[in-house]
């Protein structure tokens, strides 16, 4: 009688094979593809890093020297203001804030400090408290009726030494108004520990309307300014800025 071989029921029972360890060449090249992808990793975030850094530092450049275009663009906008008050003259081209006055030239203009670029100088007055005379610091009202020597209105702008200056007050003694390191009291603008100006420059393009001999003739004036500054710290992260100011008080002056 033939027997019948029975098949068990179930996954087949596998005998234990021998466990086999890394190689020497296996663990090598494990630990040289590990360590390519955390140099990739270190590469990736040490660029991120360095440029999380230049924006940081290009915004700050940014703000310091936008903050200080701003500031020049609304002082000029005064540039030439006269007030006519009561008892002054109201001929427009008898502006004292745009002329030379014993030895003092209120006009707007250019020029620089000795050993800076040219150009890189602007001055101007205007009539800060209304009462028509312009303030000259050491002058005595004596001297002129439209000098007042208890206000002082002559301002400027002005590069030195790597930063911007503005001209606050005349000192006692000083009877000048120019660019010179001298004259008047300069007070810089500029944070001088990080940011380093390197250009300033101004220019006054102002046509003239054609009028004939004796008749009054207008100007309309405006100041194209270009700052160029970088960090100390850093010279690549630099920034160039232009703009124009446009002066809101023409200028008047008779034909001759």
């Amino acid at each position: 009688m033939l027997k019948r071989t029975v098949q068990p029921i179930g996954p087949p029972v596998r005998m234990p094979r021998r466990q086999i360890g890394v190689t020497l060449t296996e663990l090598l090249v494990g630990t040289t593809v590990g360590a390519l992808v955390l140099t990739g990793i270190s590469a990736t975030y040490l660029m991120g890093v360095r440029a999380t850094t230049q924006n940081i530092q290009q915004a700050r450049l940014h703000q310091e020297l936008r903050a200080v275009l701003d500031l020049m663009q609304q002082d000029i906008h005064r540039a030439g203001y006269w007030a006519f008050p009561a008892g002054t003259s109201s001929d427009p081209a008898e502006n004292p804030f745009q002329q030379t006055i014993d030895g003092f030239n209120t006009n707007l203009r250019i020029g620089a400090v000795g050993g800076e670029a040219a150009a890189s100088c602007l001055l101007y007055s205007y009539d800060l408290n209304d009462n028509g005379k312009v303030g000259c610091g050491s002058c005595s009202p004596e001297e002129d009726a439209l000098l007042d020597g208890a206000n002082v209105e002559m301002f400027g702008f002005r590069l030195r030494n790597g930063s911007i200056q503005l001209r606050m007050r005349k000192d006692e003694d000083d009877d000048t108004f120019d660019c010179a390191s001298g004259s008047g009291r300069w007070e810089r603008i500029t944070d001088d520990n990080n940011v380093r100006i390197t250009t300033l420059r101004f220019d006054i393009p102002s046509p003239t309307t054609p009028c004939a001999s004796g008749e009054l003739c207008r100007t309309a004036r405006a100041v194209d300014i270009l700052l160029i500054g970088e960090l100390k710290h850093s010279p690549d992260v630099r920034l160039r800025l232009e703009a124009t100011a446009a002066v809101r008080n023409d200028r008047y002056f008779r034909q001759e």
